[in-house]
């Protein structure tokens, strides 16, 4: 006979929850539509003012995560510095 840990029970219940909740979203699919500006016409105004609006904010995004990247880059440095200036003092 297997003793069931207590654990286990939360993550059966957390898993049933998850399950149920994605059912209720795949039911749900058949009466999502599309928005006006994607159902529209591609030669509209609305259309074609939607295209640099969507350049802008991938502008953002990008200059966000460089600088992230940039703060990372200069972490890893500073932390190569630190390490040296410690081994050159101790050693």
């Amino acid at each position: 006979m297997r003793i069931q840990k207590e654990t286990e029970r939360p993550t059966k219940s957390l898993l049933a929850a998850a399950a149920l909740v994605l059912l209720g979203v795949l039911a749900s699919a058949g009466t999502a539509q599309a928005c006006a500006v994607c159902f529209g016409d591609p030669n509209s105004q609305l259309t074609k003012a939607m295209a640099p609006g969507i350049l802008f904010l991938l502008g953002c995004i990008g200059t966000v995560l460089s600088g992230f990247g940039v703060m990372f880059c200069y972490w890893a440095r500073r932390m190569k510095r630190a390490h040296a200036l410690n081994d050159g003092a101790i050693g």
